[in-house]
């Protein structure tokens, strides 16, 4: 089996049951399409799959055609890249613009969170968006990093469910006037919030903090929403 230029292409199945020595059709026609028009790829190449279940297989592709890629999955290959003993929910005041969004949720699914809320607050600028718009930038991101879990893209959320979250070991949200941000936590169920540009009003920091979070700064500088969103992910998965 071959190797495209010493790079093994990876492709997602969505809601796919994966079987070693089983053929698997990828359903994708995004996929599809790409496998044959832009990569080229060829019977007897060698390629990954992805569900977004925690797998990653090292397949032979049996055939690629414009309409059909039909792979058959050799082994199972040790994932290395996903935390174990971490799960990070990073919840954000819908940005002011959906490229924004899609933008951040590539930079997030790089670095590891298992979960992303998209929430409204007082000072949310642009309060309608669809997270399932957000799903193949999530998809093509933990292709290119080489992940194999999907990142839980959560419905949007008002302020008060977001406050009134449990089943968390750690709840923080970002404030200029808090303590350090924790760096590398090694276990746990963690959620971090970054509020909307401005931040987040008095009345909402003070029900964070009745509900459990505590207040963690994250940098000498104020960032933007985003940025906050990719430095917390980074220091806590450090």
């Amino acid at each position: 089996m071959e190797c495209l230029g010493g790079r093994v292409e990876t492709f997602y199945a969505e809601n796919k049951d994966i079987l070693l020595k089983c053929k698997l059709e990828i359903d994708d026609p995004n996929e599809v399409f790409h496998a044959f028009a832009s990569l080229r790829i060829k019977t007897g190449d060698t390629v990954e799959i992805i569900n977004g279940k925690g797998v990653r297989f090292r397949s032979e592709v049996v055939e690629c055609s414009k309409k059909r890629l039909l792979v058959k999955p050799l082994e199972m290959i040790e994932n290395v890249s996903d935390y174990e003993d971490i799960k990070l929910t990073v919840a954000v005041s819908l940005l002011n613009k959906n490229s924004k969004m899609k933008l951040l949720i590539e930079k997030l699914t790089e670095i590891g969170i298992s979960e992303f809320i998209p929430f409204i607050s007082d000072r949310t600028a642009f309060p309608k968006m669809k997270t399932d718009s957000l799903k193949p930038n999530m998809v093509s991101a933990l292709k290119q990093c080489g992940g194999s879990t999907d990142v839980v893209l959560s419905k949007t959320l008002t302020f008060k469910e977001l406050s009134e979250l449990g089943g968390f070991d750690e709840k923080y949200f970002a404030d200029f006037g808090g303590e350090s941000a924790p760096c590398g936590i090694k276990r746990g169920n963690v959620l971090a919030v970054i509020g909307p540009e401005g931040g987040l009003t008095e009345n909402e920091t003070a029900e964070l903090s009745e509900n459990g979070f505590k207040k963690i700064k994250l940098n000498k500088r104020i960032l933007r929403a985003e940025t906050a969103a990719i430095v917390t992910a980074s220091k806590f998965l450090s």
